[in-house]
């Protein structure tokens, strides 16, 4: 745990000098996300393509794995040879066999899934892992009209985002089994900084 607060601790530092020019992403969203994605692309979290940051566009579980490695500095890799699913030729191997040895990712089945679009409760496990949240209790969940579809193996993790702040769901609902957006993961990561 102190690992982790004290790696959580760094990405509250500036990771650069310079804050990034948001001109260059023609489609910015001036909305509830302008203010984390800017943060999660200043701390290097996020970057787009092509001209666009693509807010709306859907997080890929490689997308994930290369950010919490980057995010928390990770150096060693752990050997991906059980997963049949991820090529080394692949961008994000490295990073995926980084957030593995970290332990924020784990895979089933021989597959880590690297090109699927990251679930909220797979992104909620994900984050408490790479944070070492404590488990909260899933009785924090009942307020959320959805709780029942939380998954067993996801409910520690989204009730400890739920009770340290960091995920307030939508409209009453946690949607867990909804992918999530880059805008807001971006929220999420923001508020945990």
């Amino acid at each position: 745990n102190t690992i982790a607060m004290v790696l959580a601790g760094a990405m509250l530092l500036p990771s650069n000098a310079f804050a990034a020019d948001l001109s260059q992403y023609r489609d910015f969203p001036n909305d509830w996300s302008a203010k984390s994605l800017e943060q999660a692309i200043d701390d290097g979290l996020l970057n787009g393509s092509n001209g666009m940051i693509d807010a709306k566009g859907l997080l890929t579980r490689a997308q994930m794995a290369a950010i919490v490695s980057r995010a928390f500095g990770a150096a060693k890799t752990a050997s991906l040879d059980d997963y049949r699913d991820v090529l080394p030729s692949a961008w994000y191997y490295s990073d995926m066999g980084k957030a593995v040895k970290m332990g924020a990712f784990q895979g089933a089945n021989g597959l880590l899934n690297p090109d699927a679009p990251i679930t909220r409760e797979e992104a909620f496990t994900v984050l408490a892992r790479a944070f070492a949240l404590e488990s909260g209790s899933t009785a924090s969940l009942n307020v959320f009209s959805d709780s029942a579809s939380v998954s067993s193996w996801a409910a520690d993790s989204a009730a400890a985002l739920v009770e340290n702040g960091y995920v307030n769901g939508a409209n009453g609902a946690l949607n867990p089994k909804s992918n999530i957006t880059r805008a807001e993961f971006a929220k999420i990561i923001s508020d945990m900084a």
